[in-house]
């Protein structure tokens, strides 16, 4: 069962893993199913949630293309929550933005409400991962003002 009580797809059926460019993990779409409570809906729509995980990747890694999070060596546990962590949560916020133009116009604008709230949380939650993910670079320096 998922958080709504609808009976779940068998995860492993439907996953598909998406690739990065050998430095930063790889992503997994039953992962960002079952740990980012994606509706049925979308959960059978493989392509769906493989286009929204793929330009999330792509806005994450771009934001990180200028900080050296380690000094060539492959990122800790750690790290690697906290990528996936940023990657998944702007994925989930792109999906919520989504289902803005499915929704009935009876209760749209109810909708589209909470949709717009969930949607800047899980961009937060992005943001607040890709902090503390640059945190952890060994090349992080302070200046003393």
């Amino acid at each position: 069962m998922n958080l709504s009580g609808m009976p779940q797809a068998d995860l492993q059926s439907i996953n598909i893993e998406v690739p990065d460019n050998g430095y930063y993990p790889a992503l997994s779409t039953a992962y960002f199913i079952e740990h980012y409570g994606v509706a049925q809906e979308y959960a059978s729509k493989s392509a769906l949630l493989v286009e929204k995980l793929k330009r999330a990747q792509g806005e994450i890694n771009q934001e990180l293309e200028d900080v050296q999070l380690t000094n060539g060596e492959p990122l800790n546990a750690q790290q690697v929550i906290f990528y996936h962590d940023a990657v998944y949560s702007k994925a989930k916020a792109h999906l919520l933005v989504s289902k803005l133009g499915s929704t009935h116009r009876d209760n749209a604008t109810a909708q589209s409400q909470t949709a717009i709230d969930n949607y800047d949380h899980w961009q937060h939650e992005s943001l607040n991962a890709m902090r503390l993910l640059q945190a952890l670079s060994p090349n992080l320096s302070v200046a003393l003002i």
